[in-house]
């Protein structure tokens, strides 16, 4: 269930970026927006780089990951 949630999300979200890049060019964009915010607030790049972290950071424990 998850991962059909985590694709459905992507899908919108890659669907709202082409609508948003034809209606208002590069500006208009999702990265142009995150590129924006990663230069007037350095805090938004920081928490970023945090949740990525936690996102994708190894877990212990988990054996089908672990194979050592």
């Amino acid at each position: 269930m998850t991962s059909i949630v985590i694709i459905g999300i992507i899908a919108l979200i890659t669907i709202y970026d082409v609508y948003a890049w034809n209606v208002g060019g590069t500006e208009g964009t999702i990265s142009w927006k995150i590129f924006e915010w990663s230069h007037e607030y350095p805090a938004f790049t920081f928490l970023m780089g945090f949740v990525m972290g936690h996102l994708f950071w190894q877990m212990k424990g988990l054996k089908r990951l672990n194979k050592e």
